[in-house]
């Protein structure tokens, strides 16, 4: 672990004001490392003081998910930033974390710290620094206006202003200007309704409670010892535990015992599942989390629905394969995960699957917003060919504006959502924060 005081060494070619601006980081680092809202999360602030130590020693460009995954959070130098979620899931958390401790503990603090999303080089920057453009120009006094004794009127239009009292000129002015802030008020308020608020009020609604059902991890676990997918009615029956489980490797055994007694998902499915409930939709509905081996039919029946997992690890969105056209699934023979294009466009591939292209790791996801089991409700599944897949689905109707320019190209509004289903790509590049885009959609019909 890099320390702070021993490695940091002023450079002969910079200036006294460099220096200063260095000797002001350290001491801000070292307040907010101390401060009583980082005492009790001590990766956390670990996690700040080596992307910050990094940034004022100069090296920036050193700073990516794989070097943190692995100075911070003790990961193998081999271990795949794309499909361990650690760093981004704590990126999250830490970014949350600052914006707390200069809201309260520090609020006069002229200098603040701040880590962009998209990437995790921290910025140091003052406090308020975007309102410097707001008043660099001193607003200017409004000229004198000519009475009548001093300056006649030139025209109509002038005689008939000064014959109108001022008093009543003043009201009209501030009449007007009272409407036009609150358009502008109206006109921000409807901006800032985004897309999102319009889906999440579909799914969080106080009439019909929510059920979110994470991924089962320990069926992971067995379709990857067993080599064999596990269908729906297995699943329901546990059947499926009837099965020969001997292991792949001598190092690696489980009994079906042990799968029928442990009940794993995923630290992403868990984030996400706080993020949903921490949305101000969920918090007017009722909402409950269930896993996905205790869930019944019923529950769907009287509950919207959120599935989290592809078809391989929660076996509940084969019941909704007849109405997509994109089906994630995962080949256990070959250890791969593929997205199945059931009728695919012009352009568009029949397979999409997981692979490496020049030191990039490519992953897939799936967002669909469909009707209910028997039509009855809503369902929402964010489903991927594997942790970094299941993420960028996650993340995509959290990310306001690209959600925003998705929901217009599908034809939505401000009252209404049609259904559809997204195919999201998700790039990593040298440990890097994964980018993510739109590689094709449908629109659903209820």
């Amino acid at each position: 672990m890099i320390e702070i005081n021993s490695t940091l060494r002023p450079d002969a070619r910079d200036g006294q004001d460099t220096s200063r601006q260095r000797d002001e980081r350290l001491a801000l680092l070292h307040s907010v490392l101390e401060s009583r809202t980082f005492a009790k999360s001590k990766r956390l602030a670990q996690f700040l003081k080596f992307i910050c130590t990094l940034t004022i020693e100069g090296h920036p460009n050193e700073i990516n998910e794989q070097k943190i995954g692995i100075h911070v959070f003790d990961r193998s130098p081999l271990y795949s930033a794309a499909d361990d979620s650690i760093v981004r899931a704590q990126a999250r958390l830490l970014r949350q974390r600052l914006e707390e401790y200069f809201e309260h503990e520090a609020p006069s603090s002229p200098l603040v710290i701040t880590i962009p999303k998209g990437g995790y080089i921290p910025v140091f920057e003052p406090r308020n620094h975007h309102l410097t453009a707001e008043v660099a120009e001193p607003a200017r006094a409004p000229e004198p206006v000519p009475s009548s004794q001093t300056a006649p009127p030139q025209d109509t239009k002038a005689r008939l202003w000064d014959r109108i009292p001022r008093a009543w000129a003043v009201t009209a002015i501030a009449t007007a200007l009272v409407a036009t802030v609150a358009a502008c008020v109206w006109y921000a308020g409807l901006h800032r309704s985004s897309a999102s608020d319009v889906l999440w009020a579909r799914m969080f609604n106080e009439d019909r409670p929510v059920v979110i059902v994470p991924s089962d991890d320990a069926l992971v676990l067995f379709e990857e010892q067993t080599k064999t997918p596990v269908p729906l009615d297995e699943y329901l029956s546990g059947s499926y535990l009837n099965r020969n489980v001997s292991p792949g490797s001598p190092s690696f055994s489980l009994t079906s015992d042990w799968f029928a007694a442990h009940q794993y998902t995923s630290t992403a499915d868990l984030n996400l599942t706080l993020r949903l409930g921490r949305l101000a939709a969920a918090r007017r509905a009722t909402v409950e989390t269930r896993y996905a081996r205790v869930l019944r039919i019923d529950d769907l029946k009287s509950h919207n629905v959120i599935l989290i997992g592809g078809l391989g690890a929660n076996p509940w969105v084969g019941l909704f394969s007849n109405r997509l056209d994109f089906e994630v699934n995962y080949d256990w023979k070959n250890s791969e995960g593929y997205v199945l294009n059931k009728h695919p466009a012009a352009g568009e591939a029949a397979v999409y699957r997981d692979k490496v292209i020049g030191g990039s790791r490519h992953s897939y996801g799936v967002l669909a917003f469909l009707p209910g089991t028997e039509d009855q409700g809503e369902a929402l599944l964010f489903e991927g060919t594997g942790m970094a897949g299941t993420e960028s689905a996650s993340d995509f109707p959290f990310n306001s504006a690209a959600f925003s320019a998705f929901a217009q190209r599908i034809g939505a509004t401000s009252q209404r959502m049609p259904y559809f289903e997204a195919l999201l790509e998700t790039v990593s590049v040298g440990g890097n924060a994964p980018e993510v885009h739109i590689v094709t959609y449908r629109r659903v019909q209820p």
